[in-house]
C-alpha cells in the first residue's frame, strides 16, 4: 500500500509540476526570511549566514527535497543618517520526482527610515534558474528524455518589498516573474505551451510581544504564498523564546500538516532551529511526515561586536 501511494504521488507531483513545486516552503519561514524576499537583506545589523535542509514526506521515494545556503550584509547604517544599504546572496537545491531545481541569486536592498519605529526596504534579487529532469520513473522512450541535454537554463528575478519595526513585519515578494517555459532542445514539458513556471507571491506577517520582565518573547506569523489563480497556500506560526536562548513553537499548514519548532542558541552568535512536520492529509497513512532544519551564523570580532549585534531589529529569534 505504500509503494503504491508512493507511485501515485510521484505521477500526480509530475502532472502538477507547473503548479505546486516550482516554489519551495518552510516551516521556520521567519528563519529563512531572505530565501523568501530580498529586500531583508540589510535589515539586521552585521554579516549574516544562514543554511538548512528540509526533507517532505519521508517515506516517498523521489519526495521533494531542499537545501540553501545564504548570506547577508547591511552597509552604511550607522553612516546614513535616513537610508542605507543591504546586499546578499542565496543558492538552494530543490528536487521532487524527476524534477532537480537549482538557482543562484544575488541581492541589492535599499532602507529607508519613514519614521523613529519604521523602516521600509526594497529589494531584488537577479540570478539564474536550472530545472534538470532525471529519468527515474518515466519509460525510457519518452521523447524528452532521449535528449542529450535535459537541462535548462533561464534567467530569474525576485522583487520585495519590507515593512519592519523592532516587533513588526510585513514582506511581499514574487518568483518567476519572467513567465519562462521549460524546453529541453526539441521538446519541451507537457502539452501547448508546456510547463510554464507560474509566478508565485509570498507575503509574510509577524508582530513580537515581550513579557513585562523581558525573560519571554513570543512571535505569531502568517506565510501566505499563491500562484494568483490558485487556492493559496497558508503557514500559521507561533513560537515564544525564553531569555532569547530557546525557542519553542507550533505551526499549522492548512490541510496539510501541524508541525512544532525547536530552535536554541547554543553559541552567542550561532542558533539552530528544527521542525518536524506531522501530515495531517491523507498521506497520512504513509507516515509521510516531514523535518526542517536550520542554522545561522554571525561571525562576531570582539566584545563590542557582540554588544552590537545582541539587540533584535525585526520581530525574530535573532541570532545575534
Amino acid at each position: 500500500m505504500k509503494k503504491l501511494i508512493s507511485i501515485f504521488v510521484l505521477l500526480f507531483s509530475c502532472i502538477i509540476a507547473s503548479h505546486a513545486q516550482q516554489s519551495v516552503q518552510y516551516t521556520q519561514f521567519t528563519f529563512n526570511d531572505y530565501g523568501l524576499n530580498p529586500a531583508v537583506a540589510g535589515a539586521s545589523n552585521g554579516l549574516e549566514f544562514v543554511g538548512g535542509r528540509r526533507v517532505q514526506w519521508r517515506g516517498f521515494d523521489g519526495g521533494p527535497e531542499t537545501n540553501f545556503v545564504n548570506v547577508t550584509k547591511a552597509f552604511g547604517k550607522k553612516g546614513y543618517r535616513h537610508f542605507w544599504h543591504g546586499i546578499g546572496a542565496y543558492i538552494e537545491q530543490d528536487k521532487m520526482g524527476v524534477y532537480t531545481t537549482q538557482v543562484g541569486y544575488l541581492s541589492y536592498a535599499m532602507h529607508f527610515k519613514l519614521s523613529p519605529k519604521f523602516r521600509l526596504s526594497f529589494g531584488l534579487a537577479g540570478g539564474i534558474k536550472k530545472v534538470s529532469l532525471s529519468n527515474i520513473v518515466f519509460d525510457s522512450f519518452d521523447p524528452t528524455f532521449t535528449e542529450a541535454n535535459r537541462t535548462v537554463k533561464v534567467p530569474d528575478i525576485i522583487p520585495g518589498l519590507y515593512l519592519y519595526s523592532k516587533k513588526f513585519s510585513l514582506g511581499v515578494s514574487m518568483r518567476n516573474v519572467f513567465l519562462n517555459t521549460l524546453k529541453f532542445d526539441k521538446h519541451q514539458l507537457g502539452t501547448g505551451t508546456g510547463v510554464l513556471l507560474v509566478p508565485t507571491a509570498y507575503v509574510t506577517v509577524s508582530r513580537k510581544f515581550v513579557s513585562g520582565d523581558y525573560n519571554f518573547v513570543s512571535v505569531p506569523a502568517i506565510n501566505i504564498q499563491s500562484d494568483l489563480r490558485s487556492i493559496p497556500s497558508a503557514n500559521l506560526n507561533f513560537i515564544t523564546y525564553y531569555k532569547k536562548r530557546i525557542g519553542l513553537g507550533l505551526n499549522y499548514r492548512i490541510h496539510d500538516a501541524a508541525s512544532v519548532i525547536l530552535q536554541v542558541r547554543i553559541f552567542k552568535n550561532f542558533v539552530v532551529g528544527f521542525a518536524y512536520d506531522y501530515t495531517i492529509s491523507r498521506f497520512h497513512v504513509a507516515n509521510a511526515n516531514s523535518d526542517e532544519i536550520m542554522m545561522g551564523f554571525t561571525p562576531m570580532m570582539s566584545v563590542e561586536d557582540i554588544q552590537k549585534l545582541s539587540t533584535s531589529d525585526c520581530p525574530k529569534f535573532e541570532f545575534k
